[in-house]
């Protein structure tokens, strides 16, 4: 089985913050449950462009936007629009998945990207990939 993989599931530091991740525990379960043969890890927001570390985001009406590092303050503070990183991040982890394809993806859940509504989740659903949303 082949698997494609948010890059923070694994422990990458590709988050915004640029902070190293935990191995995501639900993932370390699958693996000990399932005969994986390859693990195909991306990080839709680095394909497209951003740096790490980068200003934090929020979804609008599609969109997306930087905003502070504030949680309490992010509703009040909308930055520049980044959509088209994400859009260029998921189309580029569309080309690997149709190239490899996977027998399931696990993308980090409330992601911008890659939650199954966020724009390379919604991409790769309307595609046909299974999708599994965990942390």
């Amino acid at each position: 089985m082949k698997i494609l993989v948010s890059s923070c599931l694994i422990g990458k530091p590709c988050r915004w913050h640029g902070k190293k991740t935990y191995f995501s525990s639900f993932l370390k379960n699958f693996l000990k449950t399932n005969s994986v043969s390859k693990i195909i890890d991306i990080c839709p927001e680095m394909l497209g462009g951003l740096p790490t570390p980068r200003p934090p985001v929020k979804r609008i009406k599609g969109r997306v936007y930087e905003t502070c590092a504030d949680k309490q303050l992010r509703r009040l503070n909308t930055g520049k629009d980044v959509t088209v990183y994400f859009i260029k991040g998921a189309e580029k982890t569309l080309e690997i998945a149709l190239k490899e394809k996977p027998d399931i993806c696990i993308l980090c859940k409330y992601s911008p990207s890659c939650d199954i509504q966020g724009i390379t989740g919604s991409l790769l659903k309307l595609n046909n990939f299974i999708i599994i949303n965990t942390f």
